[in-house]
């Protein structure tokens, strides 16, 4: 599993940001107010790499968007992605525990 590193960082946010983050801490939906942040930061980060995913998109010809399809349509026959799999595998098992870590299930 790859060694996680955390790094502490200072915020300043509103009070009434702070107040609906405490809320949720004490009705059990997160441990900590960190942890929330942990939380909110990870999924606008994912956001945003899909919006950049869609405008990549949009940005590509057909042609391109054939070869691509077609490209991995031949992976897949030849078993090509068979390799990736236990580290695609291992990468679920971290973002799975990371999200029960950050909402505090079990």
């Amino acid at each position: 599993m790859a060694e996680r590193v955390e790094y502490p960082i200072s915020v300043r946010l509103p009070g009434y940001v702070v107040k609906k983050i405490d809320e949720l801490v004490q009705r059990k939906e997160f441990r900590s107010r960190s942890d929330f942040i942990k939380f909110a930061v990870t999924m606008t980060l994912g956001q945003m790499m899909i919006e950049e995913a869609r405008e990549l998109a949009k940005s590509l010809t057909p042609e391109e968007i054939k070869a691509e399809a077609m490209e991995a349509r031949r992976k897949l026959l030849k078993g090509d992605f068979e390799d990736e799999w236990p580290e695609v595998k291992e990468t679920l098992q971290e973002v799975e525990e990371e999200f029960k870590e950050l909402t505090g299930a079990e």
